[in-house]
């Protein structure tokens, strides 16, 4: 009972004082999950080293394509460059119109992808961001600053062949 009680007043100690504390470790950031699609084709779903990024739309000039979700975790002591994991795969590829099957969706593929430049000092979100070449990038952005569209491309209608 007496370690119970010593360990409840460690916790406590540290979420009232916090960080005046040394041996009180700090909260990591969550960081909300945003894709951005500069290809031909709407990716079905993606995640960010495990954590689920929903299906993104093809970007247009304004917006990604991507709404955010929850969450991946950062610690605070996290420095850049650092590698995440992304795992994803396109959407069937149809035509309009008519809709006809041209290609299925595609096959799940894993990503290294290297997190560079500055964090910003509040940071709130990951940004995904898919190349047409094939390449991705990752950046960190602060809370309530996620950036714009990277690529300004016009909104496309699915390949016709």
């Amino acid at each position: 009972m007496m370690a119970f009680t010593r360990g409840l007043l460690a916790i406590l100690l540290c979420l009232l004082l916090g960080p005046a504390l040394s041996g009180c470790k700090r909260e990591p950031y969550m960081l909300g999950i945003m894709g951005y699609n500069y290809t031909d084709r709407a990716i079905a779903d993606f995640s960010v080293n495990g954590a689920w990024g929903a299906n993104v739309a093809l970007s247009t000039p304004t917006a990604g394509g991507g709404k955010t979700t929850c969450c991946v975790v950062l610690s605070r002591d996290t420095k850049t460059p650092f590698w995440v994991t992304v795992k994803y795969r396109m959407d069937a590829l149809e035509s309009y119109p008519p809709r006809r099957m041209i290609e299925p969706a595609g096959a799940y593929k894993t990503a290294k992808v290297e997190v560079t430049g500055p964090i910003p000092p509040d940071p709130g979100y990951i940004e995904i961001h898919f190349y047409p070449d094939g390449h991705i990038e990752a950046a960190i952005s602060g809370r309530g600053a996620l950036s714009p569209p990277r690529l300004k491309l016009e909104s496309r209608l699915p390949y016709v062949r």
